[in-house]
């Protein structure tokens, strides 16, 4: 066996021993809740953060939150719209269609596919 090809096996071990020494040595401790009340109020404080993030608890307009809902299936459609042209009439598909097309993919199937394999009791935790 070659020297490079068993440093080359040995690599995973090698980065999961580094990420371990960071998170033993060098990481910041991380806040967990005690009780099950701190757990709640940690979620609901996230929860707040996501919807400042996202512009408040409601869109300033309802029409605002109207188009932005109708972009998302308007986006895909175009998506695999031209991904379709460019698999049945042209050589090849380009490499940024392709990727937007995967991208459409996911978001239309794999998400949920995800949401449902992993169960629901084990994504809230």
């Amino acid at each position: 066996m070659e020297p490079l090809t068993a440093l080359t096996a040995l690599l995973p071990v090698g980065i999961e021993a580094a990420k371990y020494a960071v998170q033993r040595w060098l990481a910041p401790e991380t806040v967990k809740p005690g009780t099950f009340a701190e757990l709640l109020q940690l979620r609901q404080l996230e929860l707040e953060q996501f919807k400042l993030l996202q512009g408040g608890s409601e869109a300033s307009y309802a029409w605002v939150a109207a188009v932005r809902q109708l972009q998302r299936p308007a986006f895909a459609a175009v998506v695999l719209g031209v991904w379709g042209y460019q698999a049945g009439f042209t050589p090849e598909v380009t490499e940024t269609v392709a990727n937007m097309a995967s991208a459409v993919g996911f978001y239309l199937f794999g998400d949920r596919t995800l949401f449902h394999l992993k169960g629901p009791a084990r994504v809230a935790g």
